[in-house]
């Protein structure tokens, strides 16, 4: 009798090289298309988080001396992990400050997501405010340890034993708390691994308030995906130890919800912002989302 395996756990570098996507052509004003691998959690989806991270390298790598800003995704169709993904990068104007393009994410010829992005060359203050101001929190160390597998990184949720469970109820905030081994030295596989993390908890900080609705159902009773994510990262972007990801639903209906979030340092300091649009719909007798289009991140 033959055994089964479960996918082998990723580990932080192997994550931080599939961001680190690869040209695929070098044309007169620099390369303009790169391709990269996904990393497979037993499901057959890209996660639509990792296609942002990637957009994100590859925009560097074709307006180097600029910085991300900004980086707004529509994940518009599945993606298959056993398959490589092709990133064009498309400027839409480069001037001596700013400059802003497109990422296209193809695969075997069709847009599986779309990327917009904000580069500039940050500047001296004017002005600035940049600390936490809402409710006190515990800390790293009166956190619950999160079942999120990846080699090199530690995951702990404030307040919450199970976020999976759907008899687990609360206010429609988390706060998760991360440590990585080591923080990459290139500042845009930094933003890379900032984006990742914006994409898999604010689903399921949707669904606590509701008791009887939990991320165990997901792909079962219910189809959710992330369908947008925008990530604004704020100066200087470095840190040590640990990270706060603080999430806030602010509106779950019509098949949707909506939640916005803060990337925090463990002093307080702001270092980056999200927000995320999601699908939250009931399964059909078919397995298909009620309402949903056929290609959707189910």
């Amino acid at each position: 009798m033959s055994e089964t395996t479960e996918p082998a756990q990723t580990t932080l570098q192997q994550m931080l090289d599939i961001f680190d996507v690869e040209p695929a052509d070098d044309g007169p004003d620099g390369p303009r298309r790169f391709r990269g691998d996904s990393f497979d959690e037993g499901r057959r989806v890209v996660e639509g988080s990792q296609m942002l991270s990637q957009a994100i390298v590859a925009v560097s790598k074709a307006l180097p001396g600029r910085t991300v800003r900004t980086a707004h995704g529509l994940f518009v169709s599945v993606a298959d992990p056993a398959h490589p993904l092709d990133f064009t990068v498309t400027p839409v104007q480069a001037g001596r400050s700013f400059a802003s393009a497109t990422v296209a994410v193809t695969q075997d010829d069709r847009i599986r997501s779309t990327v917009t992005l904000l580069l500039d060359r940050p500047q001296p203050d004017v002005i600035r405010h940049d600390r936490w101001t809402g409710e006190p929190v515990g800390g790293p160390g009166s956190a619950n340890p999160a079942r999120m597998p990846l080699q090199g990184r530690e995951v702990r949720l404030e307040g919450v034993r199970d976020l999976n469970d759907p008899e687990e109820v609360g206010p429609p905030v988390v706060d998760a708390w991360l440590r990585y081994d080591s923080v990459p030295e290139r500042d845009d596989l930094r933003r890379a691994l900032l984006a990742q993390f914006t994409g898999p908890l604010s689903i399921s900080t949707s669904m606590r308030p509701h008791s009887g609705v939990g991320t165990a159902q997901a792909h079962y009773s219910l189809s959710t995906a992330p369908m947008g994510i925008g990530v604004a990262f704020h100066e200087p972007l470095g840190w040590d130890g640990w990270i706060r990801y603080h999430h806030e639903s602010t509106y779950a209906g019509a098949g949707m919800s909506h939640v916005r979030g803060q990337v925090l340092t463990e002093d307080g300091r702001l270092i980056a912002s999200f927000t995320q649009d999601a699908m939250i719909r009931a399964l059909s007798v078919s397995g298909k989302a009620a309402s949903a289009p056929v290609e959707s991140r189910l």
